[in-house]
Parts: C-alpha cells; sequence; structure tokens
C-alpha cells in the first residue's frame, strides 16, 4: 500500500460515519485533509519515522469495537485511589469500567453528545484552534469525523478535588481495525485542575489509535498532567497534544511513554498570554523493534513567559527512538526564558535513537539554551558495583533504574509513580541485556 492509497482508504472509512450535527469543524477538518498528503520520508517532521506499520496493515478498512472482559479490563486501571474515571476501549467509552457521575453532575465532565447549548457552544469554539491542520494530517483526520468526544470543563476560581484519570485501553480485534478518540480540556481563569492520561492493553492488539487531545488554560488557571503510554508493543498510535497558555497560567506535563510498533507523540504548546509557564518532565524507553517518536514544539509568541523541558530516553535491542524539541521565540516575545535537555542512554550497538534540539530566536532579549546528548553506561560505576559483589547484569539494571527513576519520582502523584513502577517492572522483564534480573523492590 502507498500512501495514496493509505489516504483514499481512510476517507472511505470517514464517508461510512456520521459526525454529531451540531459541529461544525468535521465538514471543514474532511476538506482539509482532502488537500493533504500523508506523510513519507521526504517530510520534514516525519523523516525519521516511516508509516510502515500503516502501510503494512489495513487499519483503515474497519472501526475498532468496544467489547472488552471486565475483569481483565479493571486489572489494568491501577489503583489509583479517590479519583473520577473514564475508561475507553478502542476508542469507545465503556461505562461499566468508568464512574465520573459527581463531576457530570457538576457539568465539570461530559460527553460531546450529552453537551447542553453552552457546551455545544464552547466546543465549537475552541475545537481545532490549538493547532496549524496542514501541519497535522493525523490531527485533521480525526476530527474529519467526530461521532463523540469528552468535555473536561473547569469553571471560574475553582479546583476539582479529584484527579481525573482518563483511561484508554486497546484489545484484540478480529481483524485490523481503527480506534479514535478526542478529549478537549478547557480551565476557566483561576481554575485548577489534574489530569492523568493512562494508555494500556489488554495483551498483544491490532488497532491503530488515533487520539487527540486540546487544552485551553484561560488566565491563571493551572493544569498538572500526568501521562503514562505502557501499551503492547504491538500498537500503532499517533497521539497530538495542543495545548494554549493564556496570561499568568500555568502548564505541568509529566511523562512515561514506552515504544510500540509505531508511536509518534506530538506536543504542540501555544504561549498566547504573558507570564505564562509551562513545564515538560518525560521519560521514553523503547526495546526489541520498537519505535517512538516524540515531536515537540513550544511556540512563545508573547513576552515574558517560561519553559523548561527535560525529556530522557532508554533505547536498546534493535529499536529506534526519535526526540525533536523545538523552541520557537516570536519577534516580540521579549523577555523570555525557555530552556530544553534531552538525554539518552543506548544499550545496544544495534539501537537507533535520532535527536534534534532546535531553537529559533527572533527576539535579542530572552534566556535560552538547548542540549541533547547520548551516552552508555558508565563502566566506572559498573566496576564500582562489581567490586563490592554485585554481578554485572545486576548492576545494569540498578543503573537503568537509577537513569529512567529519576524522572519518574518526579510525578506529582505518589499513586501514578506506583503504577509507573508496576509497568517499568513488565517492560524490563524481557531486555535481553539485562537479563531478566530487573528489579523495582
Amino acid at each position: 500500500m502507498t500512501p495514496h492509497d493509505l489516504k483514499q482508504q481512510a476517507q472511505q472509512q470517514l464517508a461510512q460515519q456520521a459526525s454529531l450535527d451540531w459541529l461544525s469543524l468535521p465538514q471543514k477538518a474532511q476538506a482539509t485533509f482532502a488537500a493533504l498528503d500523508m506523510p513519507t520520508r521526504k517530510t520534514e517532521a516525519w523523516k525519521y519515522t516511516p508509516l510502515t506499520a500503516l502501510l503494512n496493515t489495513p487499519y483503515f478498512a474497519h472501526t475498532a469495537a468496544g467489547q472488552v472482559d471486565e475483569s481483565a479490563a479493571a486489572d489494568r486501571l491501577g489503583q489509583l485511589g479517590d479519583v473520577s474515571r473514564l475508561v475507553f476501549v478502542n476508542g469507545h467509552l465503556h461505562p461499566g469500567l468508568s464512574s465520573y457521575s459527581d463531576l457530570e453532575n457538576q457539568g465539570i465532565v461530559t460527553l460531546f453528545s450529552n453537551a447542553n447549548d453552552a457546551q455545544r457552544e464552547l466546543i465549537n469554539a475552541e475545537l481545532g484552534t490549538a493547532f496549524e491542520p496542514q501541519q497535522h494530517v493525523f490531527a485533521t483526520l480525526n476530527y474529519s469525523c467526530i461521532e463523540d468526544g469528552v468535555l473536561i470543563q473547569a469553571p471560574t476560581d475553582f479546583k476539582v478535588q479529584q484527579p481525573i484519570q482518563l483511561v484508554y485501553l486497546s484489545s484484540g480485534e478480529a481483524q485490523p481495525a481503527l480506534a479514535q478518540s478526542r478529549v478537549l480540556v478547557y480551565g476557566a481563569a483561576g481554575s485548577s485542575l489534574e489530569l492523568i492520561e493512562q494508555y494500556d492493553s489488554l495483551g498483544e492488539t491490532n488497532v491503530f489509535h488515533n487520539q487527540m487531545t486540546e487544552i485551553s488554560l484561560q488566565p491563571n488557571a493551572r493544569l498538572t498532567h500526568l501521562r503514562l503510554q505502557v501499551e503492547h508493543e504491538s500498537l500503532s498510535q499517533v497521539n497530538g497534544l495542543h495545548v494554549k497558555l493564556a496570561a499568568g497560567s500555568h502548564y505541568e506535563q509529566h511523562a512515561l511513554a514506552f515504544g510500540s510498533a509505531l508511536k509518534r507523540n506530538d506536543i504542540n504548546i501555544n504561549f498566547n498570554g504573558s507570564n505564562a509557564y509551562c513545564r515538560l518532565n518525560g521519560v521514553f524507553l523503547s526495546k526489541h523493534k520498537q519505535h517512538i517518536d516524540n515531536h515537540l514544539n513550544l511556540e512563545h509568541g508573547v513576552p515574558h513567559c517560561n519553559s523548561d523541558t527535560v525529556y530522557k530516553g532508554f533505547i536498546t535491542d534493535s529499536s529506534r527512538a526519535v526526540f525533536n524539541g523545538r523552541i520557537h521565540i516570536h519577534k516580540h516575545a521579549q523577555k523570555t526564558e525557555a530552556h530544553l535537555n534531552n538525554k539518552n542512554l543506548l544499550l545496544s550497538k544495534q539501537a537507533e535513537l535520532d535527536t534534534k534540539p532546535e531553537l529559533e530566536i527572533y527576539a535579542d532579549d530572552v534566556k535560552c539554551s538547548h542540549g541533547a546528548s547520548i551516552g552508555k553506561l558508565d563502566d566506572k560505576s559498573l566496576f564500582y558495583f562489581q567490586s563490592r559483589g554485585i554481578d554485572r547484569a545486576t548492576a545494569e539494571a540498578m543503573l537503568c533504574l537509577g537513569f529512567v527513576n529519576e524522572m519518574v519520582e518526579q510525578f506529582p502523584n505518589t499513586a501514578v509513580i506506583e503504577l509507573a513502577r508496576q509497568r517499568l517492572a513488565e517492560f524490563f522483564n524481557d531486555v535481553d541485556q539485562l537479563n531478566h534480573l530487573w528489579t523495582l523492590e
């Protein structure tokens, strides 16, 4: 299958589905998608991430279903304490596994299909406004058909006490299939919210998950965002996260991501008001023949905004990872302070990492820095452990744990840290270089 064939198959699938009749975006997105080409290796933003997994598997021939073994699914949700939870199976909301009635009654969490007139107006006004459609073909594809979605709306000067957990489970289908889901988060002025996203799997899966999350923070709103992408390595996924920051708003993200057959994370941060702040703290891991691509773009469009970005990568076996972090300082964005750093641990000669930190500055009164490093385990540290009776494989495991755990321990939720450690134990259980000796005790 060629990229052109892939696009045609996607359009045929969309033609068989109906969007919510009050939404204005799908018709516009369909027209935009029709004019776009699917990315190839000649597309600069996709240079290191071929769509081989999509071209070789007919995902777009069928739409994924939402059936699942509830007991097996419940075991993957984690014990996060007092949270409001929405669980999606292959893109479909699963009411039996979800528990968010309190926030639904308060109008904080609403399905698009249940939105009242005011909520419909907000959705139409905000959806699709945080990114350039021509630059994000899969986001445009997602919005070309909107059967449903989730609106999370924090009222003015209101702190949502319970964290909101969004769980996206992928499961095996009778045949390859497409799953799409979308979330719109709107933090009104002075509001505060904690959002936990968990992407997980029930064993092997033959689903392509195309996910979109848009976040709009109004003046002085705060959002703490935790993301765990810990699916089975057979999954293919493109995940778009697009954030708009108004004056004085605060966005903080902590992320853990595993590689899979294809995983692409597009993170786009737009600074639209002065004195806004963004922190991105992430770690990504790739093994076997997995592929993961993190594309970060921070658009500093106004003065007096700060951003701090630190990402770590762990790459081993014959896998491949990509990190592209771009900071764009616009002409009028004086007094900006923005820093980006990518540190990577490469454990195998067969693995590949492509890292590309970028600074594009058009203002002259800024403080900015960017950097990237790729290294292996330190021989002196390994010798130190071995000289004290610890075998080499265990020493390697301990050093790798320290490298990854430095980021995970910064997550501002102890229950999420524990869940992340459980998934890390599963990840490292069959990393060849560590000889099954990985432990989190």
